[in-house]
């Protein structure tokens, strides 16, 4: 008896130390299969702070065609973000859209006082947003509703002119930080209040329109007139600055090494060391041409569009070498969204290209009625992209 008790003591202590202190599991209701997943993010422009243009996310091997079409009132130059299942993006006539991914309906619209080219970013239920207006806005992500607004440039509807606001804030930890091309600074905002947290201005004469990159505890950003910037995230202070050959408005991109790689004017791709400043490479991609987009990182390797007409180009990472160039039949200020193995981007003839990333080989290509300079977003199996045509177009 004494034996039979000591063995279903052994017993249980065994089951004890096999379950360990591992949560219980709940039980699914009888008919109910495990929830779906969660949709996937594409929070802001580039996909993240970094801005490497990659999406982790299912995308789109074989087109069947358009999912929705939703027709804006202006041409689409910003490039869409998605959150929560819903796409937002901006157009020439002075709306920022949320439309619901699944179906196109409009969700709602937030009307400011010129173009919107920025494309928001999206943190803790608010989106981030610039426009010609000159304005910083946060506009409730729900019910677009704005929470507040901040002059930061000085309003300019002359879209030839280096006044044009195109950057495309980046939010870290509570923080807004976003390029003022007519002020030339770089600002830091609190994402709660709207109040300035600091601001850079470079000592020589330069205008912040192009996005900036965060990885870190750096700030990095190009200049209208040639210079590059690292700078402190907490104090605004610069750590070191280079100079190119010509127009950096561009979002870099910070690799998982912390190589920083940005675009040029000056025809040239550029790797830097992201600690230092010191140049790791230049390659010239253009001829007599523009590198015209902002860089994708990602598998050690480098893809970038130009101006010469015709071009979408792979480098090696480390080397700068060309691995392959693509002919987008026009050219490429779109910058190229990576997924699943595939590039997405968009081309000044009004097409949109799925490239395989290995061999620069057209996968598809789907044709729009005007030139695209929207930067494509890749989202569970859609392939999202505005063109000039005013339509923003879900392709699977």
């Amino acid at each position: 008896m004494r034996h039979s008790h000591s063995l279903a003591l052994l017993v249980v202590l065994c089951l004890t130390l096999a379950v360990g202190c591992a949560p219980p599991v709940a039980a699914l209701p009888a008919g109910n299969s495990a929830p779906a997943p969660a949709p996937a993010q594409a929070v802001m422009y580039r996909g993240g702070p970094e801005r490497t243009g990659v999406y982790h996310t299912q995308g789109v091997a074989k087109l069947s065609g358009v999912k929705w079409q939703f027709q804006a009132e202006g041409p689409i130059w910003s490039s869409p973000v998605v959150a929560g299942g819903v796409v937002y993006f901006g157009s020439d006539d002075k709306y920022l859209y949320a439309v619901d991914g699944q179906t196109g309906q409009q969700k709602w619209r937030f009307k400011a006082e010129d173009a919107v080219r920025s494309s928001a970013a999206i943190a803790g239920g608010v989106v981030y947003f610039g426009s010609y207006d000159g304005y910083l806005y946060a506009v409730d992500a729900q019910t677009g509703q704005q929470k507040w607004k901040l002059k930061i440039m000085n309003a300019n509807r002359d879209r030839g002119t280096y006044d044009d606001f195109s950057s495309s804030p980046a939010v870290v930890d509570g923080v807004v930080y976003i390029g003022s091309a007519s002020r030339q600074c770089l600002r830091a905002v609190d994402a709660q209040t709207g109040q300035e947290k600091w601001n850079f201005a470079p000592d020589t004469v330069d205008l912040v329109a192009g996005p900036p990159a965060i990885s870190g505890d750096t700030v990095y950003f190009g200049g209208l007139f040639n210079s590059f910037h690292a700078l402190d995230i907490r104090t605004g202070r610069e750590k070191w600055s280079f100079k190119a050959e010509s127009t950096l408005n561009y979002a870099p991109a910070v690799g998982d090494d912390g190589t920083v790689y940005f675009s040029s004017k000056d025809t040239n791709l550029y790797a830097l060391n992201g600690q230092t400043g010191e140049l790791k490479w230049k390659t010239n991609l253009a001829g007599m041409s523009w590198v015209t987009s902002s860089p994708v990182v990602v598998n050690g390797m480098v893809y970038a569009g130009t101006s010469d007409g015709y071009s979408l180009f792979a480098v090696d990472a480390k080397t700068g070498q060309k691995v392959w160039k693509f002919n987008a039949k026009g050219w490429v200020w779109s910058s190229p969204a990576f997924a699943d193995g595939t590039l997405y981007v968009g081309s000044g003839s009004g097409s949109i290209y799925a490239v395989d990333a290995q061999t620069g080989q057209e996968v598809w290509s789907f044709k729009t009625k005007r030139p695209v300079y929207s930067s494509p977003v890749v989202a569970d199996g859609v392939v999202y992209a505005g063109s000039t045509d005013g339509s923003l177009y879900a392709l699977h």
